[in-house]
């Protein structure tokens, strides 16, 4: 009777263990997503950290070179050149107007304010006949600039050919 005392003992020590260990564990869980709810707000911005060290001047640049003196005097207004003669004779103008001849592509500008940095502006002008006394060609020549130049001695105005009268320009030499 002892062994069946100790039997049942020892089945009812099993039976209590594993339902002891069995009440233990949780139940399995089946997870499923729900439905996203909405995101909070910001929170508030931190305060903002102290400036750092101001960093080491650096070493002064060279000093540049001086610009040369420029033209002092009005170019516009100084002297203005009129001339329908080829070469144009222009003196020391640094302004003016100008004819390339009807059967001609070029015209030298002789006048001694040209250097060898000079900007020089020509612009075609219909409107100067009565200034040089010709007729301007009413259509302006399809190309037409500065294609050479001597220093304190003239430049050259290169123009396609004007169809019928002299293609009239104006320039003006910037020193």
């Amino acid at each position: 009777m002892n062994s069946k005392k100790s039997l049942i003992a020892a089945l009812v020590f099993f039976v209590g263990s594993v339902w002891f260990a069995s009440a233990q564990r949780p139940a399995a869980v089946s997870i499923r997503p729900g439905p996203i709810g909405a995101t909070g707000g910001t929170g508030p911005t931190g305060s903002t950290g102290s400036t750092g060290p101001t960093g080491a001047t650096g070493a002064t640049g060279a000093t540049g070179a001086t610009g040369a003196t420029g033209n002092t005097s009005n170019p516009v207004t100084a002297t203005n050149c009129s001339s329908a003669a080829a070469p144009a004779v222009c003196g020391s103008a640094a302004a003016g107007s100008v004819v390339v001849a009807a059967a001609g592509t070029t015209v030298t500008v002789n006048t001694t304010a040209v250097t060898a940095n000079s900007q020089i502006f020509v612009m075609y002008d219909s409107s100067l006949g009565t200034k040089l006394s010709v007729t301007c060609n009413a259509t302006e020549p399809a190309l037409y600039g500065v294609t050479a130049r001597t220093a304190a001695t003239s430049f050259v105005i290169t123009s396609s050919a004007p169809i019928t009268d002299p293609a009239c320009f104006s320039y003006l030499i910037v020193n």
